[in-house]
């Protein structure tokens, strides 16, 4: 004769299960949290998996040095403080930075939070700020920043080749990026502007207003007031004739200060400068933290 179940075991198995299940939600709670302190994650701290958390988590593992899966592992968790170690169990093999974005490329911008900041002090409507495309620049406007842009003359050159032509000498477009970073030491804003495009693609944030990275780069000076940065002689240039761009690539070692501590590294970094215009900019910037 076939024996039922006591009546109990079902609502112990379903009590089993949900235990399970609110733990797992108060993990990722706490995940979210901690990714939210650190300026990676600005959705809801729910405790729900999502796009956005994983892409918070895999900014954080790359920051750390560690494989960048998107899933809170069990060293991603130690280098959180969520996971306590044994006592003869070793740290976590991650760089000796501090929690806070040390680099640009640490941080994920939040635009729409950024733009209502924007509008608050200056009263430019969010709107004006957030969309991803804006309409392009009258002639007359690209002739008057060309006259004051380093790399005018060399864009424009008479020597008949098409005007969507990608070239710029390479003697130029050294100086370009030599001139940005001098200009990204100090901390003027304006002259730190002056490099980018309206919109750019800027460290894996997609499409950013000009008016958004300004925001951030104050935001990024108040943090490390005292910043030096050294290019590699090692500077690589590719054209991509579909945009008009000429891509650099190049090694930059950099310090920065903020009055107790010092951070030290290097970065491998990717320039993506508009060269069939008038006015050269930057219209796409990347960086990877090279680990010694």
């Amino acid at each position: 004769m076939k024996m039922s179940a006591p009546s109990f075991v079902l609502p112990l198995v379903f009590l089993v299960l949900s235990t399970g299940v609110l733990r797992g939600q108060d993990d990722l709670r706490s995940v979210q949290e901690e990714l939210r302190r650190r300026s990676l994650y600005f959705g809801d701290v729910n405790g729900r998996d999502s796009a956005e958390l994983q892409e918070a988590t895999k900014r954080y593992q790359k920051r750390k040095g560690f494989a960048a899966t998107g899933r809170p592992d069990r060293e991603t968790l130690k280098s959180l403080g969520l996971v306590p170690r044994s006592p003869n169990e070793p740290a976590p093999q991650e760089l000796a930075w501090p929690a806070e974005p040390v680099l640009p490329s640490d941080e994920k911008i939040d635009s729409l939070a950024v733009a209502k900041s924007l509008h608050e002090e200056t009263g430019i409507a969010p709107a004006a700020v957030v969309p991803k495309e804006l309409a392009p620049r009258s002639s007359s406007a690209r002739k008057t920043a060309a006259e004051s842009n380093p790399l005018a003359s060399a864009a424009v050159a008479a020597d008949k080749r098409p005007a969507n032509s990608p070239y710029i000498a390479p003697a130029e477009l050294s100086r370009f990026a030599s001139d940005y970073f001098a200009a990204m030491t100090s901390n003027d804003i304006k002259r730190q502007l002056k490099f980018y495009a309206d919109n750019v693609d800027y460290y894996q944030n997609g499409k950013i207003d000009r008016r958004i990275i300004e925001q951030t780069l104050r935001r990024y000076q108040a943090r490390w007031p005292n910043r030096r940065y050294t290019m590699g002689q090692q500077i690589q240039y590719s054209p991509i004739n579909s945009r008009g761009e000429i891509v650099l690539t190049f090694p930059v070692t950099f310090t920065l200060k903020d009055g107790r501590r010092t951070v030290k590294g290097e970065t491998h970094n990717r320039l993506a400068i508009s060269a069939a215009t008038l006015d050269p900019r930057i219209a796409s910037i990347s960086e990877q933290r090279v680990r010694r």
